[in-house]
């Protein structure tokens, strides 16, 4: 008998992220604590070019650029991961209630606020609610910018989770196993913890993969915007930002953030790739 095939090995792509990934972090948690200069010590002459001393050269300050750069990706990769997380969970518990949901009232509120929500631009609206938040605004030792940032994505974001839990649940529901077990008379709270809610955590996961560098691209785009991440804390999009008056004479400045940023982009879509191929096989 023939055995359908499974399709193309997908396993060199994900171990290809796994491995830039962690480099990346590596590099992130190391370089601070071993650089003997922090992110905003002036090191040197400005707009130094890469060299055995300083490998990413100096900025137009003369910061080690070097130790901006991993510094910014922790700062980065720290809020994109926390962001999405919260994203993921608010807009799965949402998404699986209002679908699971014996009254369709409810339904019909959540998904009329989601559509309002989506219906705008997304980096519009972001914007606009951390000018409204207050972009300058701190959170104990948290830089400023990161929490109007932080808080203005989640606010936002949550509705693409709820929307993809809601439609899970409905597909979900129909499915034998939840007919027998709801035929069985078990209470509706039971039924969405133990039987929706894992498929459902397992869509909204794999979607959460892809969406992290999307998160972080967003936050990095803001500093061009003039509402990102305040100086002098380091930050990739920032840190790009910084250069672009000099990009003819310091390329370095722009550039090498820009393909560090590039590297953990290719990384997360490599797994997240990886991971999609899988849910659907």
């Amino acid at each position: 008998m023939l055995r359908r095939s499974a399709g193309p090995n997908r396993q060199w792509e994900r171990w290809t992220g796994y491995v830039g990934l962690s480099v990346i972090v590596l590099l992130c948690v190391i370089v601070p604590m071993l650089s003997r200069v922090g992110p905003n010590d002036i090191a040197g002459d400005p707009s130094q070019a890469p060299s055995g001393q300083f490998w990413f050269g100096t900025d137009t300050l003369g910061r080690d650029l070097f130790v901006r750069v991993f510094v910014a990706g922790r700062l980065d990769l720290v809020a994109g991961v926390v962001t999405v997380l919260v994203c993921m969970l608010l807009g799965s518990v949402i998404g699986t209630v209002v679908g699971a949901a014996s009254r369709r009232w409810a339904d019909t509120v959540v998904m009329r606020i989601v559509d309002a929500v989506v219906a705008f631009p997304f980096v519009v609206l972001v914007l606009a609610l951390v000018v409204i938040i207050g972009y300058g605004r701190t959170w104990g030792p948290i830089p400023a910018g990161v929490p109007a940032i932080v808080g203005a994505i989640i606010i936002v974001n949550w509705t693409v989770y709820a929307r993809l839990a809601r439609n899970e649940t409905r597909v979900l529901s129909e499915a034998d196993y939840v007919v027998a077990v709801k035929l069985s008379g078990y209470p509706q709270w039971r039924i969405v913890l133990r039987h929706l809610m894992p498929g459902v955590i397992r869509a909204t996961g794999t979607y959460a993969v892809a969406d992290i560098m999307m998160i972080i691209v967003t936050i990095a785009s803001l500093s061009f915007l003039g509402a990102g991440v305040q100086p002098p804390t380091p930050e990739w999009g920032a840190v790009m930002y910084e250069g672009r008056g000099v990009l003819t004479t310091a390329w370095w400045i722009t550039t090498l953030p820009g393909v560090v940023l590039a590297l953990t982009g290719l990384s997360i879509a490599f797994i997240a790739d990886s991971f999609l191929h899988n849910e659907n096989r």
